[in-house]
């Protein structure tokens, strides 16, 4: 554990240390809570539906800026293969990045609470849905840093990486959008069908969590996501360590 924390502080220096660390960060807080504070009606009651119904769609556009450099920009420098010489595993390396991120965008996500808390202070704001939506969120941003870990890890512009993951992560919102789900019902699509490729968006268990409802079959999905990418991943950098 402890070359996993290791890697874990040198990739959080680069998230507060780097201006474009508190660019994507200000992005991100800023975009979400003025979407989320411009649907707000006064006299109507006290919601963070608003929010959360925008905010999937903000980590979508702007999570592909976080992670496109965490492999890209190693391979760019030339520091990835100094670290494959060190006597740390390759999954100890992408628990340290994933970790780091992920500590990054709660930080951003904490920093979002003003709102809830404003909301509170002057209306009555149901916490319990609130709580399970941030979580939610947690576990949706998760499974977006693992898709774009991935493919930052398949190429060394980060552009190209950022490109990448933002249209598979559009792919799969789609996918959980109940909007386009009908759509593939209207053009031939069996109940079967459309079922099995809605299960596969992290967008839908995001929005069962949001309702209240914290299912142990959603914490499974966003395990084995998130799984599946770190393990490909690991699988791209074993490749590339046997390359020399």
């Amino acid at each position: 554990m402890r070359d996993v924390f290791v890697v874990m502080r040198r990739e959080l220096r680069s998230y507060f240390l780097s201006p474009a660390g508190y660019v994507v960060g200000a992005l991100i807080v800023g975009v979400s809570l003025f979407l989320g504070a411009s649907a707000i009606q006064q006299g109507a009651p006290a919601s963070m539906h608003a929010f959360f119904s925008w905010l999937p769609v903000v980590l979508l556009f702007f999570l592909p800026f976080v992670t496109m450099r965490l492999w890209a920009e190693e391979r760019k420098l030339g520091t990835l293969e100094l670290l494959m010489t060190f006597p740390v595993r390759v999954s100890q390396l992408i628990a340290g990045k994933f970790l780091a991120a992920m500590v990054f965008l709660a930080s951003l996500l904490l920093l979002t609470l003003v709102l809830p808390i404003l909301l509170d202070a002057y209306g009555e704001l149901d916490w319990g849905p609130v709580v399970g939506a941030y979580v939610g969120a947690l576990l949706m941003a998760g499974a977006y840093v693992a898709v774009g870990m991935f493919f930052s890890s398949l190429t060394r512009d980060q552009i190209v990486a950022g490109i990448l993951a933002l249209f598979v992560l559009l792919g799969l919102f789609l996918l959980g959008w109940p909007g386009f789900l009908l759509v593939l019902q209207r053009a031939g699509f069996s109940d079967l069908m459309v079922g099995v490729l809605g299960g596969l968006s992290p967008y839908q268990y995001f929005s069962s969590i949001a309702r209240g409802v914290l299912d142990t079959r959603d914490l499974v999905y966003y395990a084995v996501f998130c799984g599946f990418f770190l393990h490909a991943n690991a699988m791209v950098l074993d490749a590339r360590r046997l390359r020399g």
